[in-house]
């Protein structure tokens, strides 16, 4: 789990989990106060594990098991919730920059 940029205390799984789920909410150190923001190359960590196995289940795997919209559209959210539980260990997030003021 990433740790802040400034004072190294660690930040909590649920504050990267609801950062994620509100489309990349910047995280602020409970210790410190930095603002943290999540990298470019993890936004793309984050679509790469959720909409490639959905693709695969949604495409491949349903039509062979004979599930209908329905239930492959169930078991596509479920697994992108179950995914999105794992990704506060896998993505970063940087120390936001402060715009000098001129």
């Amino acid at each position: 789990m990433q740790n802040c940029e400034a004072c190294k205390s660690q930040f909590q799984w649920k504050d990267i989990l609801f950062s994620i789920w509100k489309s990349y909410k910047p995280i602020e150190c409970s210790q410190c106060g930095r603002k943290h923001t999540i990298t470019f190359g993890s936004k793309y960590l984050v679509i790469f594990l959720i909409i490639i196995p959905s693709v695969i289940f949604g495409l491949i795997m349903s039509p062979n098991l004979g599930l209908s919209k329905p239930v492959t559209f169930a078991i596509i959210v479920v697994l992108a919730y179950l995914i999105s539980l794992i990704l506060p260990f896998f993505v970063k997030y940087e120390s936001k920059k402060k715009k000098l003021s001129k």
